[in-house]
């Protein structure tokens, strides 16, 4: 273990109760070269309320128009179809279509494989009809890309941004990650760091990554126009260099219907009581000890798992495969780690986390 230099003159008092103070944080291993990491260079730290408020104001325009699912939103039913490719349980062709009158009343549909099912409530709670098991990976996936890619965040949180040129447009990054990292404007995105990357021309969101290795690019060419707001025509979700959902949004019109009966679930649906809602994505760090590799060095690999309402591990996947031992390693821990129950007020959740395992972290 390295430590740095500490005078020679304390007192062996003074060593034994500020040895934690004497010693070198360890060193992080570089993030993977990724073609779609844009964040690779400089980058700056707004430090100033008016240089925070900059930044937030070009978030929140990104947010107003990708965000279906805001008070605001005018009713609408969307429909898109996607393929799904990867490690996932289901995969293959699939289509989704969801009216949204408001947050208390709507309903969507989705098929991928032999996955199908349909869906409708509000104010919280939800009614299925579908095949029996949990919501797969890659619709909860795609549901996020689409209606909800950009979360509010903590007013405390750490803002990092980069200037960078993608696919020839001008790009600002911001760089997210929770309160207590370190507030200093090292090259290149870190481990811990949620990006956005949007358009300073227009203000759309071009590139969203929750944890790196995973990335959605959207294409706004033939792009959706609907009550002022710009939609995507194309939604792409790659991992670790492999796309594993392409989606292509076929249309979004005033709803198809307003009846109230069209939204009401059926005694047989009520019976089974609530459906797992869907929730955001979320992210948390745990570390291990390093088996292999050098000493000193803290090794990450991040691993996206489904966790059900009984709070068991649904499907896992790994997005860095740098170090294939390490990989396994990190998948059978999360696979086989205990997950509370997924449930707020009674209702049942069905989450997916972002886990930074950190080998000798």
């Amino acid at each position: 273990m390295k430590f740095v230099r500490c005078s020679s003159s304390l007192l062996l008092l003074l060593l034994v109760t500020t040895v934690a103070m004497c010693q070198a944080p360890p060193q992080v291993a570089p993030l993977p070269r990724d073609p779609l990491e844009p964040s690779t260079g400089a980058t700056f730290v707004p430090d100033t309320p008016q240089q925070r408020a900059l930044v937030l104001s070009l978030v929140e325009r990104a947010r107003q128009n990708s965000d279906l699912h805001m008070a605001t939103m005018s009713p609408f039913t969307l429909k898109l179809s996607f393929n799904a490719g990867g490690q996932s349980s289901y995969t293959g062709a699939g289509d989704m279509e969801e009216t949204w009158l408001s947050g208390r009343r709507w309903r969507w549909s989705s098929h991928l494989g032999a996955f199908s099912m349909v869906r409708m409530g509000g104010g919280g709670v939800a009614y299925d009809e579908k095949t029996p098991g949990p919501i797969p990976m890659r619709v909860h996936m795609l549901r996020t890309a689409v209606f909800w890619p950009v979360l509010g965040f903590s007013p405390g949180a750490l803002i990092r941004i980069a200037s960078t040129k993608w696919n020839g447009l001008d790009l600002m990054c911001v760089l997210l990650s929770r309160q207590g990292n370190p507030a200093t404007a090292t090259p290149g995105r870190r481990w811990e760091e949620m990006e956005y990357c949007i358009d300073t021309q227009d203000s759309l969101l071009r590139l969203y990554s929750e944890a790196p290795g995973i990335y959605v690019t959207y294409d706004y060419r033939d792009a959706l126009r609907f009550h002022n707001r710009v939609l995507p025509r194309e939604v792409t979700v790659v991992e670790g260099e492999t796309t594993v959902i392409s989606a292509r949004l076929d249309s979004i019109t005033d709803p198809v219907s307003s009846d109230a009966a069209y939204f009401a679930p059926t005694e047989q649906m009520k019976a089974r009581g609530p459906g797992a809602m869907l929730m955001s994505p979320g992210r948390f760090p745990l570390s291990v000890p390093l088996s292999i590799g050098p000493v000193g060095t803290v090794q990450p690999v991040i691993v996206v798992v489904e966790v059900g309402e009984d709070g068991k591990v649904l499907e896992a996947e790994v997005l860095q495969d740098l170090n294939p031992t390490l990989s396994r390693q990190a998948l059978d821990l999360v696979r086989k780690a205990s997950y509370s129950p997924q449930k707020e007020r009674g209702v049942p959740q069905q989450r997916q986390w972002y886990i930074n395992v950190r080998f000798g972290g």
